[in-house]
């Protein structure tokens, strides 16, 4: 699978709210990669106002125009990033390869959103109780489970070779999330280490702190 970055002369319009958000991983993405984008200011009232006019109802929406004049649009978040992943070549060189960094990327994102977003009890409140399931069962699991694949990547701050993919990205996103919030994670262990390392890539430009998960565009 070659990477359809090396050829890439598209522009990119990303609609979406002033806040990072959902579309945090996306923009970080865009920037990266030093494509040409736009971030696409749109409400939460004008989203409401107009469902129909949007893909599938909801913001984040990609619309990459191509260098021959043709359109993509694209909703969901997951599915923008698995998209852009793919296209900048952070997915690996073979079928097998994206599969796998895929696979690592989701296991992150459900594992932690279900237990931030999605459980009864709010996040602040079981962060802050050292007996709750998610400081006693779902964040040792994840701490576990991601340790393992880093540790036997080599333990050198990515989840695949020697460069960056994918998965890192993912995993900063949450690490960076969690630290805000309030959890704290080991300073020398291997997650931690990914988030060094990626913060330590020149392709940020001096951008790495405007591309918090709890900042908005007006930092970019």
């Amino acid at each position: 699978m070659t990477a359809q970055s090396l050829n890439n002369d598209s522009t990119f319009v990303l609609h979406y709210m002033k806040a990072m958000g959902r579309a945090v991983t996306i923009r970080v993405m865009l920037h990266l990669k030093g494509v040409k984008y736009t971030n696409k200011v749109i409400t939460a009232e004008e989203v409401a106002a107009d469902r129909a006019a949007l893909p599938f109802g909801q913001v984040p929406v990609l619309i990459e125009t191509k260098a021959d004049g043709t359109t993509l649009e694209l909703g969901e978040s997951l599915a923008i990033e698995h998209y852009l992943a793919e296209k900048f070549g952070w997915l690996g060189s073979t079928a097998e390869e994206a599969a796998t960094l895929k696979s690592i990327s989701l296991n992150i994102y459900f594992s932690l959103y279900n237990n931030c977003f999605v459980a009864k009890t709010p996040i602040h409140e079981a962060i802050a109780d050292p007996t709750s399931a998610f400081n006693t069962k779902a964040l040792p699991l994840f701490i576990a489970t991601h340790e393992r694949w880093l540790l036997k990547n080599g333990n050198n701050g990515h989840f695949w070779g020697d460069k960056l993919t994918y998965p890192d990205l993912t995993m900063l996103h949450w690490i960076r999330l969690f630290e805000g919030l309030g959890v704290k994670l080991d300073e020398d262990g291997p997650i931690k280490k990914v988030e060094k390392t990626v913060k330590a890539i020149e392709e940020w430009k001096g951008k790495y702190e405007a591309f918090h998960p709890f900042s908005s565009i007006d930092a970019i």
